[in-house]
């Protein structure tokens, strides 16, 4: 933590902004009492998918392709009062 007078912080805001980039919590002091603080700003989090395209484009994993869409099956008609199940058995 550093603590710095208005006067020295207006002569020197770039060197006391790279102070506070670098996670040091600087004080700004008017008379002796403290009256603002510059602190880093937080680094906003990457969303899971952001995470793993660029872990793709790093080649660490491999995404899934996209699946291909499955034929819908029709029901089974059968010739008589056989259920499938019966038929099903028959042929065992």
């Amino acid at each position: 933590m550093i603590l710095v007078g208005v006067r020295d912080l207006k002569s020197k805001l770039s060197q006391y902004i790279a102070e506070a980039k670098m996670g040091v919590d600087v004080i700004v002091t008017e008379h002796g009492k403290a009256v603002a603080r510059l602190i880093r700003e937080p680094i906003p989090e990457k969303s899971i998918k952001e995470k793993l395209y660029k872990l793709a484009e790093e080649g660490g994993i491999e995404l899934p392709q996209k699946k291909k869409t499955k034929k819908k099956t029709l029901p089974f008609k059968s010739k008589g009062k056989k259920t499938a199940s019966d038929l099903l058995l028959d042929s065992r």
